[in-house]
């Protein structure tokens, strides 16, 4: 007669085990995860970037506003010096002071447009900044709690395999090619309990016929729904 309890037993802790398994790798995966930091990394080069850009615009913009006011400065200072005296010479340098002028105004309008472009810039390189160090802060404790969940799932594992190694030591080899095989066609999950009429897993109602059956069988009743092997703790 087939001991259905041992099966249990191994069946108990290898679902425990997958659990853990399955969480650990879970866990590694998690702990491989840094794309929280890299998009903010991401968005921050980019921002970097394109305030470099700006930055660089409105430099170039005051280095020509300058220029031209110094030749503006460079005029004004020959005409109101008297140096001028072809009254030719001193209309085309006045006309010139005149499209100067113009330019310099039209360039300040520019320039104006590029400070208030890269204030935006500024608010948005430092808001940035704030994310990709947030983000590089909570990474770095997530690790910190990951890899002592790890470690906690590890030793766990460490205590167990043991455990399931004796409980299939304890099944002769016969017992195990059933549940083994049982198993594997259910999902992992060869041996199902019986629940007033109802099988655990498939919760589906067993016959009375098996049920009496299970009261007295030397040899393992199945589940005529699912097909796991049954198992009653007490009869009544």
């Amino acid at each position: 007669m087939y001991d259905v309890s041992l099966l249990l037993n191994l069946q108990t802790l290898d679902r425990s085990i997958s659990n853990i398994r399955k969480d650990l790798s879970d866990t590694e995966t998690s702990l491989n995860d840094d794309s929280a930091v890299l998009k903010a990394g991401n968005i921050f080069q980019q921002i970097s970037a394109a305030h470099q850009t700006v930055n660089k615009n409105q430099r170039e913009i005051e280095r020509e506003i300058q220029r031209l006011a110094d030749r503006k400065n460079s005029i004004e200072s020959k005409i109101y010096a008297g140096e001028i005296n072809n009254p030719k010479e001193l209309t085309a340098l006045q006309d010139e002071v005149g499209n100067l002028s113009d330019l310099i105004d039209s360039k300040e309008e520019v320039l104006l447009a590029r400070m208030e472009e890269t204030e935006r810039y500024d608010q948005g390189l430092e808001k940035a900044t704030t994310q990709l160090e947030d983000a590089e802060i909570n990474h770095q404790e997530k690790v910190v709690n990951l890899k002592s969940r790890q470690q906690q799932l590890i030793d766990q594992l460490n205590a167990k395999e043991p455990a399931q190694q004796t409980a299939r030591e304890m099944c002769s080899p016969n017992l195990l090619h059933i549940y083994d095989r049982v198993g594997k066609a259910n999902k992992g999950i060869a041996v199902a309990l019986v629940e007033s009429d109802r099988c655990s897993e498939c919760r589906l109602s067993i016959p009375k016929k098996l049920l009496d059956t299970l009261k007295t069988a030397s040899e393992f009743v199945y589940c005529n729904s699912c097909g796991r092997i049954l198992y009653r703790a007490m009869y009544k």
